[in-house]
């Protein structure tokens, strides 16, 4: 069946429409499921809430606008279809996502995640966009949400089964594009995300295909820890922060590329009274991607499994300031340490920083590159191609390095290093690193 917005009183004159596509939404669900169709037109909606069953469909020219008031994202606080229990009205206290080292869950009905268009235990759930359809976070601005400025999410889901996302494209989101966690079985296909934050994260999320994508973010282009069986292929990963800031075990990523300086900057560097203007980025903030991997794994998830099996092949990389990064001990990453990723027949063209393993004692992090190119940015021949701390291996293999002054790796700690059929390299051991 197909519920059009537009027979529920929606309208694209600019009044708010959250109750009304509600209504249509609702009335599909209460039905055994089906459709539910945005025409072409700007329509202006706080939070919706996606159930089982439900397609959302954006046809051409269609945009759903979040409002700019944050106190318009709460309507699932009154949810009478699927209402929240008593237990879970104590979770909304949370307003700002917790501190990653406090060993703390952000919880879905937290305001934090708050969001354009949310699902919570939801099954079957879809949201296809045609050409030209939008979802318009207008960077939305909230002084009591994270870092004092972030307002909702584009899309947020938790607990949820069976979830299809293509077509559409996501500006200006007010915090995180897409934030799902602990789901299942995800498949995004030809979606874009321009400006905002992070374009996608999971997290504690299984068995997801993210394809022909395009992401060009002021924060992380792909984000998120403690996934398994995860594919990301195809896809443009332009990021004023890092390409990949990912954590998982079975993740591939495959054919994607990424270039800086990226087009739409980190909305952190604004001024406060910018962000409260929601002004597009300027000139004072950063365009530069730091990573094209970093590892990310903090205490917001128990980790179900040793993150590794990471596998990086074929991709390329311009003007990324580092190929690789483990910080640990960073509030990032401090939960469970990787213990292999590989990259292969990769190319990265202009890096500036040198590749950081930094493994905790006891855990220590086998790292692989094979038939890979790396190339020294101008002014930063100076740098070591590697450095390394409490690490299992570090391979070379067929690796061609150009650009520095003396190619070397530097490590701390003893460790298996093997350098085979690749470009001279100096192993040398040192008291301190520069990046640790």
């Amino acid at each position: 069946m197909l519920y059009n917005i537009i027979d529920f009183g929606a309208k694209a004159d600019g009044s708010l429409c959250t109750k009304k596509i509600q209504k249509a939404i609702d009335t599909c669900f209460l039905a055994g499921g089906g459709e539910v169709v945005v025409p072409s037109g700007r329509f202006l909606v706080g939070g919706i809430r996606l159930r089982s069953n439900v397609t959302l469909h954006l046809l051409e020219g269609a945009t759903l606008a979040g409002s700019t008031n944050p106190e318009d994202y709460f309507a699932y606080l009154d949810d009478e279809i699927e209402p929240i229990s008593m237990e879970e009205r104590e979770e909304t206290v949370s307003t700002v996502m917790p501190q990653a080292h406090g060993k703390r869950s952000v919880m879905p009905y937290s305001s934090w995640n708050n969001a354009i268009i949310r699902a919570i235990r939801a099954k079957n759930i879809a949201i296809i966009g045609e050409k030209d359809s939008f979802i318009d976070g207008q960077n939305c601005y909230d002084e009591t949400g994270e870092e004092n400025y972030r307002g909702p999410h584009a899309i947020n889901m938790w607990y949820c089964e069976n979830i299809t996302l293509s077509g559409y494209t996501i500006i200006d989101s007010a915090n995180w594009a897409h934030a799902i966690q602990n789901s299942r079985n995800i498949h995004v296909k030809a979606i874009t995300v321009l400006g905002g934050h992070d374009g996608f994260d999971v997290r504690t999320c299984d068995d997801v295909v993210v394809e022909d994508c395009v992401f060009r973010t002021g924060d992380d282009a792909i984000a998120g820890f403690d996934n398994i069986n995860v594919v990301v292929k195809n896809s443009v990963l332009n990021s004023s922060c890092s390409a990949l800031r990912f954590g998982g075990t079975d993740v591939l990523v495959e054919n994607c590329t990424a270039e800086a300086p990226n087009t739409y900057g980190f909305r952190g560097n604004l001024s406060p009274e910018k962000k409260k203007a929601r002004t597009k980025t300027d000139e004072t903030c950063r365009y530069n991607c730091r990573n094209a991997f970093l590892y990310y794994c903090d205490y917001r998830a128990q980790i179900r499994k040793t993150p590794g099996n990471i596998l990086v092949r074929n991709c390329r990389f311009k003007n990324v300031d580092a190929v690789f990064s483990q910080p640990y001990g960073h509030i990032w990453t401090c939960n469970i340490a990787l213990d292999n990723i590989m990259f292969e027949n990769c190319v990265f063209d202009g890096v500036c920083m040198p590749i950081n393993i930094s493994c905790p004692e006891g855990e220590p992090l086998t790292f692989k590159m094979k038939d890979c190119k790396i190339s020294a940015r101008d002014g930063a021949g100076d740098k070591a191609v590697a450095e390394a701390m409490h690490f299992r291996d570090i391979i070379f293999e067929n690796v061609d390095i150009s650009g520095y002054d003396n190619a070397k790796i530097a490590y701390t700690t003893e460790g298996n290093i093997d350098i085979k059929d690749s470009s001279p390299i100096i192993c040398e051991k040192v008291s301190q690193l520069s990046i640790g």
